[in-house]
């Protein structure tokens, strides 16, 4: 990192922007470009997990190369000419979620960190029927630039 001044080293402290931010971008391997998109997720179990359809690109590119980037910030905002932020970047393993009691328990969570209106139990049908995405953190680093 060119500005060690701003690196955040503190796991706790990228865990704290992890749980703060509303939106992770996930990059998956397509061989030629990265393809990316945004998500709500939750960490939980020091893992980043999603929820998402059943199909689709970002499921078909798992299947062929799990490892992803992954990318979030907090606390943006232009003061003058200089950017304020905390940020987390990192990489990781995905895999889709084969167990129910672990599904279940991230999707609570998920519904708790946005103060969604959900049903729990989650019915069995409902919960055969949905896809979550763990990616497990292999590595992060985090960044800031605080007022002084």
């Amino acid at each position: 990192m060119r500005r060690k001044d701003r690196e955040i080293t503190d796991p706790s402290a990228m865990h704290e922007i992890l749980r703060e931010a509303d939106v992770v971008s996930v990059a998956f391997n397509t061989g030629e470009f990265p393809y990316v998109l945004p998500f709500n997720f939750v960490l939980y179990e020091d893992s980043i997990f999603i929820h998402c359809a059943g199909e689709g690109r970002k499921l078909d590119l798992i299947g062929r190369d799990p490892r992803v980037a992954f990318c979030t910030a907090v606390d943006i905002r232009v003061e003058n000419t200089t950017t304020r932020y905390r940020s987390v970047c990192g990489t990781g393993i995905a895999a889709l979620v084969d167990d129910d009691t672990l599904k279940a328990e991230t999707l609570k969570a998920l519904a708790a960190k946005y103060k969604a209106p959900c049903v729990f139990p989650i019915p069995e049908r409902t919960l055969a029927a949905t896809r979550v995405v763990r990616v497990r953190i292999e590595s992060m680093s985090g960044k800031q630039s605080r007022a002084t």
